[in-house]
C-alpha cells in the first residue's frame, strides 16, 4: 500500500507541476501579447508625433540627391552644348547652351528643393507629387496589412 500511495502522490505532484508550467506559459504569452500591443500603440503614437518632421527630412534628402544628379548631368550637358554652339557659331536665344539653361530652370521648378514654388507654378509632374503618391500607396499597403493582421488575430468561433 505504501508503494501505491507513494506512486499516486508522485503522479499527482507531476500533474500539478505540469499544470503550473502550462499556466505560467499561458500567463507569459498573455503578458508578452499585452506588452507587444502596448509597444505597438506607444510606437505608433510617437511615430505620429515625429512623422511630419521625419517626412520633411526624408523628402528633402531625396530632393537633394535628385538635384545633385541633375547638377552633374547639366554640367556635362552645358559643356557639350557650349562646344557645339562654339563650333557652329550659334548665337542668340536659340543656342544649345540657352536650351540647357531653360531645361535647368524647368527642372528646378520640378524638383522644388526648397519648396519655393507652389503646385500652381509646377506644370506637369513634380517630385512633390510623385513622392506624395508613393507615400499614399505605402500608407494604403500598411493599412491593408494592419487590417489583415487584425482579422487574423480575432479568435474564431468554434
Amino acid at each position: 500500500m505504501d508503494n501505491q500511495e507513494a506512486d499516486d502522490q508522485e503522479s499527482n505532484d507531476q500533474e500539478r507541476d505540469d499544470q503550473e508550467t502550462d499556466n505560467h506559459e499561458k500567463d507569459d504569452q498573455e503578458s508578452e501579447n499585452q506588452d507587444t500591443k502596448t509597444l505597438e500603440h506607444d510606437g505608433s503614437e510617437s511615430m505620429e508625433k515625429i512623422w511630419p518632421q521625419l517626412r520633411t527630412l526624408l523628402v528633402f534628402q531625396i530632393k537633394l540627391y535628385i538635384d545633385a544628379f541633375r547638377d552633374l548631368f547639366l554640367s556635362a550637358l552645358s559643356l557639350g552644348a557650349f562646344i557645339i554652339d562654339l563650333v557652329q557659331q550659334n548665337t542668340g536665344e536659340n543656342t544649345y547652351f540657352n536650351r540647357v539653361l531653360k531645361f535647368g530652370r524647368k527642372t528646378e521648378v520640378t524638383i522644388n528643393l526648397f519648396n519655393q514654388y507652389n503646385r500652381d507654378e509646377q506644370s506637369g509632374t513634380s517630385v512633390d507629387s510623385i513622392l506624395q503618391e508613393v507615400e499614399d500607396r505605402i500608407k494604403e499597403q500598411a493599412e491593408r496589412a494592419r487590417e489583415r493582421d487584425d482579422s487574423s488575430e480575432k479568435p474564431e468561433d468554434s
